[in-house]
């Protein structure tokens, strides 16, 4: 997902000074938006079903994601996953999703974002496993009739590296509950941003990266690092999982600042 009004951010300065010039390369990514939904059986067993894969891309403070969240300070690997109760065999069930376990990268942490926060709603180290006095929830429904589905909750993670975590769903109600559903197991894969390498050649900038298939990318350019722009010559490139190399002139302009957006 790309929003114009909201452009991803820089990661890292990873230039170097060059005669002449100074060329500086920073790197933002944007992520996509999908859903997980409650559904029941009518046997009365409430099931969750989604994409049981996601990934989640950096976003550096200060640096705003997604138009659903225009509070998200940033300063985490994050994902816009929505669950959702829209079926019609659950209304009234108030649906509730319960986090089971989070495992990942060794000194790693999972978090939920309630829509609007300017923090981690609730937080845990991978490696954790619930236990009845510590099992983080939060609801899925926008109204008491228990249907709908609540924009701008964010899930984030603070390193790099392959997640696995367990949800399941509970009937909030109290009278004749249905039935929780099976663990829902989803595999989140968190991606650094490619690295970016530049060479300069006469009055031309040479800027490469090995780009991932399905994701696309936005050269911008600053003097500043205020003001951005992209490059009309490199949007809406396609990644291929093969390396891209993009020139730029540098003609007239004695320092310049370069970014990758990758989205999709």
């Amino acid at each position: 997902m790309k929003t114009q009004a909201f452009p991803a951010s820089f990661h890292r300065c990873i230039g170097t000074l060059m005669p002449a010039f100074a060329l500086s390369l920073l790197s933002p990514a944007l992520s996509a938006h999908s859903h997980v939904d409650v559904q029941a059986a009518r046997s009365g067993q409430l099931t969750l079903v989604g994409a049981t894969g996601e990934t989640m891309v950096y976003v550096p403070p200060g640096e705003p994601f997604t138009l659903y969240a225009p509070q998200f300070p940033g300063g985490y690997y994050v994902t816009e996953l929505t669950f959702s109760s829209e079926d019609p065999l659950t209304p009234n069930a108030l649906p509730h999703i319960q986090l089971l376990s989070v495992s990942g990268p060794t000194g790693a942490s999972f978090a939920f974002w309630e829509a609007g926060a300017t923090a981690p709603t609730w937080s845990r180290a991978t490696g954790w496993t619930a236990s009845a006095g510590d099992h983080p929830e939060f609801i899925t429904y926008e109204d008491e009739s228990g249907v709908g589905h609540i924009h701008g909750r964010l899930f984030t993670a603070t390193h790099p590296g392959t997640y696995t975590v367990t949800f399941r769903a509970i009937d909030g109600t109290t009278t004749a509950p249905r039935t929780a559903s099976a663990p829902y197991v989803a595999t989140i894969e968190v991606l650094a941003t490619p690295p970016l390498s530049i060479r300069a050649e006469g009055d031309f900038a040479r800027l490469s990266f090995t780009s991932r298939v399905d994701l696309t990318y936005d050269l911008q350019v600053s003097t500043d690092l205020l003001t951005w722009n992209n490059v009309p010559a490199h949007q809406f490139v396609a990644g291929t999982g093969m390396s891209i190399e993009i020139t730029d002139s540098l003609a007239g302009r004695h320092r310049v600042f370069y970014r990758l957006v990758e989205y999709r």
